[in-house]
């Protein structure tokens, strides 16, 4: 093997480590397990590499408590319709989700809904959202060629 070789195949695997990098949700949730928790949007961050909504929630005893949930990357909520202003401080929201492994105020969203009871989805690793969203797209793609 020669030197330049090497040096290719050295490039190439460090150029390929990142992608290896994502975490597994089981390291910092219970993915066997559901949670339901209301509360008001205090933050909404339309971050990669999940988006984040921070909000307050009463627990029970009635005291107000901060939560953080996080969804899934933004790129993948823009393409469900998602926007960087989708959840704006003030608004009340249900949520359906993971719990923390640690027992911390943190929450892996599956669906999101709002008091009208529209379900707005967004969960990280949606893989039936995305279906639906590539399925809708079809359709309208097939649509404008019959036209």
């Amino acid at each position: 093997m020669t030197g330049k070789n090497l040096i290719l195949i050295c490039g190439a695997l460090l150029v390929s480590i990142p992608a290896l990098a994502h975490h597994n949700p089981a390291a910092h949730y219970l993915v066997d397990e559901r949670m339901q928790i209301t509360g008001v949007v205090t933050e909404f961050r339309a971050v990669n590499p999940h988006a984040r909504i921070y909000f307050n929630a009463i627990n029970a005893e009635g005291a107000q408590e901060a939560w953080m949930a996080e969804g899934d990357s933004i790129i993948n909520l823009r393409r469900a319709g998602w926007t960087d202003d989708q959840l704006k401080p003030g608004d009340r929201i249900r949520i359906l989700g993971r719990p923390s492994r640690t027992g911390s105020n943190l929450v892996e969203w599956t669906f999101i809904t709002l008091p009208n009871g529209t379900e707005i989805g967004g969960g990280n690793g949606q893989q039936g959202e995305r279906l639906r969203i590539i399925e809708a797209r079809l359709a309208e793609f097939r649509q404008q060629r019959v036209q």
